[in-house]
């Protein structure tokens, strides 16, 4: 049996949290999914009533879902929130507050947001988003599914 991932911020971790979305749900298909160090929040669509939106959490398996009504950021379909390069994207992390210009050991709270990408050239794609915080300010950095930087928001 595999052992649930707990620190999700590395490779391992993120490969694992996957594999437990398939094992879950029987797919890795969803709206967004949001990944803190040790814990992650998945909103995938309500099988029973398209209106809705199930949100999951993850902290050593899958707790049971809450529910709510679908936003207009959610009006967008469903996509495949493992389609990218798990290794690049741990990189991006890891060298987040660097890119930033903030000083690692005054980072707070680091975590990854997987949602599909606005591009209506390239649908099922994916956009993701490492958001770093210090008491002195945030900022992110929005990256494309290969690694690729497509934006800087820099703490102010």
């Amino acid at each position: 049996m595999l052992t649930p991932p707990t620190q999700l911020h590395s490779v391992g971790g993120l490969t694992g949290l996957l594999e437990q979305m398939r094992k879950r749900f029987g797919s890795t298909v969803g709206y967004r999914l949001v990944i803190y160090p040790t814990y992650a929040v998945l909103d995938r669509p309500d099988p029973s009533d398209d209106r809705l939106v199930l949100a999951y959490t993850y902290c050593g398996g899958w707790g049971d879902p809450t529910s709510s009504a679908k936003s207009s950021a959610d009006a967008r379909v469903p996509v495949d929130l493992s389609k990218f390069d798990i290794p690049a994207a741990v990189g991006v992390m890891r060298g987040a507050a660097q890119t930033l210009h903030m000083k690692p050991s005054d980072v707070k709270t680091t975590y990854l947001i997987v949602e599909p990408a606005t591009d209506p050239t390239t649908p099922g794609s994916l956009s993701l988003s490492v958001y770093v915080s210090s008491d002195y300010g945030g900022g992110y950095i929005v990256f494309a599914g290969d690694g690729t930087v497509k934006q800087l928001s820099l703490p102010s």
